[in-house]
C-alpha cells in the first residue's frame, strides 16, 4: 500500500510550475494569424463599442462562436491593456484551474498521490503548455469540460443526497459556460458520463430539472437573445456552424486520413516524455487488447470512465470533418490521469513521487525556454513584425489599407481598427472596397493624407504595377514577406525597392 504522506513541497512544486508555464513568456509573441487577430479583433471592438452581445469582426457580425471567450479577452484587456499580455492572460487562468481540477479528479478517484501526479504530468505536457499559449476556444473550453466531469465525479462519491445535488447542479453550471465558450462540443464529456451512470444507477440523478434550468441560464440564454433580436440567425447556428463542420468538404482537413495526422500527433508526442510511460502502462495493463478492454468495461473498473471519456469524443472528432490540433484538447486529461495511475500502480518502488517531481520541473523549465525561443523566431503569421513595419513606414496620419489579403485581423487590432481591406473590385465578401477607391481619395483635390497599401510579396507585382499605372508615386518597403507601398500625393518619385 502507498504512503499518502505527501510532504507539502510536493504540491507547491505543483502550483509552481503551472504559474511558471503559463506565465512565462506569454504576452512576448506577437498575435499570430489567423485565430489569435481574429479573437482580439473580436474583443477589442467590443471593448470599443461597449456592444458585448453583438460580436463584430471589421466592424461586421460575426457569429462564429458565442462571446464568452470575447469576454474574457476583453476583460484581459481592461486589466493589464491592449498587450499580447492582455491578449492571452484569460489562458493563464484557465490553464491553472484545470490543473488543479485534473489533480482533484485523480486524488478523489483514486488517492492524493495520483492527483498529485496527474496535475504534474498536465503542467509538464507540451499540448496544453502551448495550447494556453494560443489564443482561441480550446483552453478555456477545457477548463469547462474538465470541471463538469470532476463535478459528476464527486456527485457519484458523494455523502449525502443533498451534497450530490449541489455537485450535479455545479456541473450543469460548468457545461453551460462550456456552451457559451464553443456551443455543443462541450457536451461530448456528457455522453461517457451517461453511459458511466446508467451503468452504475447511483442514487443521485444526472438529468435533474435544476440542473437543466441552470444550464440553460448559463448556456442558453444569450443564443435565446440574439436570436430574438436577428432572425434567421438560429438557421446559420445549426446550418454553418453545425451542420457545415460536421458534412461539409470545405472545412479544415477534411480528408479521410486527417485524424490519424492530426490528433495522434498531438495526442501522443503532444505528452512529451510522458510518452514513453503511457506506452508502458498501455503495454503492461494490455489495455489496446479488445478482451482487455471489454472486461474493464464489464467490471466497471475506474480506468474504464476514462477510457469511455477518452474514447468517444475521440471517435466523434474523428467522423466529424472538421479537424484542427486543439479540437482534442479536452481529452487530454483523461490520458493524463491514466498515465499517472499506471506510474503509480506499476512503480513497484518508492521514491515514484519524487522522480515524476524532477521530470516534471526539468520539462516544465524546458517548455517555458521554448516558449522564450518561439517569441523571438521571426514567422509570417506574426502580426506584430508586420504592425513595426507599416509604422516605421507610416505617419500619425497614415490610412492603411491591405489588397487582396481578406484577413489580417491581428494588423488591425495592433492598428486599433484602422485597416481597409480592398481588392481589385471590391466586390469580395470580406472586402471593404476597391483600391481604385483609395486611389481615387490619394488623387483627389485638398488630398493630403498618405496611404500604406500593405501585401504579400506574391501580390506586390499585382499592386505596384496598378499604383504606377494610376499615376500615384509610392516608395516600397519590404521585409521577408511582407511588401508596403507608401503613397502620398506629394510622394518623393522614387518607387525603388527598399528593405526595413
Amino acid at each position: 500500500m502507498h504512503n499518502e504522506n505527501i510532504p507539502g513541497k510536493s504540491w507547491l512544486a505543483m502550483v509552481f510550475l503551472a504559474l511558471l508555464v503559463s506565465f512565462s513568456f506569454q504576452g512576448s509573441r506577437g498575435l499570430y494569424e489567423t485565430s489569435e487577430g481574429r479573437y482580439a479583433e473580436c474583443a477589442r471592438e467590443m471593448i470599443e463599442s461597449g456592444n458585448y452581445l453583438e460580436p463584430t469582426l471589421g466592424y461586421r457580425p460575426h457569429w462564429a462562436k458565442p462571446p464568452l471567450t470575447y469576454w474574457a479577452i476583453a476583460g484581459g484587456i481592461k486589466l493589464l491593456g491592449p498587450s499580447e499580455w492582455g491578449v492571452r492572460f484569460y489562458n493563464v487562468i484557465a490553464f491553472f484551474f484545470t490543473v488543479l481540477a485534473v489533480a482533484y479528479i485523480g486524488a478523489t478517484l483514486w488517492d492524493k498521490t495520483t492527483g498529485l501526479m496527474a496535475g504534474l504530468i498536465y503542467v509538464s505536457s507540451p499540448f496544453p503548455v502551448f495550447g494556453a499559449y494560443a489564443v482561441t476556444t480550446d483552453t478555456l473550453l477545457t477548463l469547462w469540460e474538465v470541471s463538469a466531469v470532476l463535478c459528476y465525479i464527486k456527485a457519484y462519491h458523494a455523502m449525502s443526497s443533498a451534497e450530490g445535488k449541489r455537485w450535479i447542479a455545479a456541473m450543469w453550471i460548468s457545461f453551460g459556460l462550456g456552451f457559451l465558450t464553443k456551443g455543443p462540443a462541450v457536451l461530448l464529456p456528457l455522453i461517457p458520463v451517461l453511459i458511466w451512470h446508467f451503468q452504475h444507477k447511483p442514487q443521485i440523478s444526472v438529468i435533474s430539472p435544476l440542473g437543466i434550468l441552470l444550464f440553460i441560464l448559463a448556456g442558453f440564454s444569450w443564443y435565446l437573445l440574439v436570436c430574438l433580436r436577428h432572425p434567421g440567425l438560429m438557421s446559420y447556428f445549426l446550418g454553418h456552424e453545425i451542420i457545415d463542420r460536421v458534412t461539409s468538404n470545405s472545412v479544415h482537413n477534411h480528408e479521410w486520413y486527417k485524424p490519424f495526422v492530426v490528433y495522434l500527433s498531438v495526442l501522443t508526442l503532444g505528452a512529451g516524455p510522458w510518452l514513453y510511460f503511457g506506452l508502458r502502462v498501455l503495454w503492461q495493463k494490455r489495455i489496446i487488447s479488445p478482451t482487455v478492454l471489454r472486461s474493464h468495461l464489464r467490471k466497471g473498473s475506474k480506468g474504464s470512465f476514462l477510457l469511455l471519456w477518452l474514447l468517444l469524443p475521440l471517435i466523434i472528432f474523428c467522423l466529424v470533418k472538421s479537424r484542427l490540433e486543439l479540437y482534442v484538447l479536452p481529452i487530454y486529461a483523461p490520458i493524463v490521469l491514466a498515465i499517472a495511475r499506471g506510474i503509480y500502480t506499476g512503480a513497484g518502488r518508492t521514491g515514484i513521487l519524487h522522480r515524476v517531481v524532477i521530470i516534471s520541473v526539468l520539462t516544465a523549465f524546458t517548455l517555458a525556454g521554448l516558449k522564450g525561443v518561439t517569441s523571438y523566431s521571426f514567422n509570417k503569421k506574426d502580426m506584430k513584425a508586420l504592425y513595426k513595419l507599416c509604422r516605421e513606414v507610416g505617419r500619425d496620419d497614415t490610412r492603411f489599407v491591405s489588397f487582396n489579403r481578406s484577413k489580417l485581423y491581428g494588423l488591425q487590432y495592433y492598428l486599433n481598427g484602422d485597416l481597409r481591406r480592398t481588392s481589385l473590385t471590391g466586390r469580395e465578401a470580406w472586402a471593404d472596397g476597391s483600391i481604385q477607391e483609395d486611389i481615387r481619395k490619394i488623387r483627389g483635390p485638398g488630398s493630403s493624407r498618405s496611404y500604406v497599401f500593405i501585401t504579400d510579396k506574391k501580390e506586390a507585382h499585382s499592386l505596384c504595377n496598378i499604383l504606377k499605372e494610376s499615376g500615384i508615386d509610392f516608395q516600397r518597403f519590404h521585409d521577408r514577406y511582407w511588401v508596403t507601398c507608401l503613397a502620398e500625393k506629394e510622394a518623393p518619385k522614387s518607387c525603388m525597392p527598399k528593405r526595413l
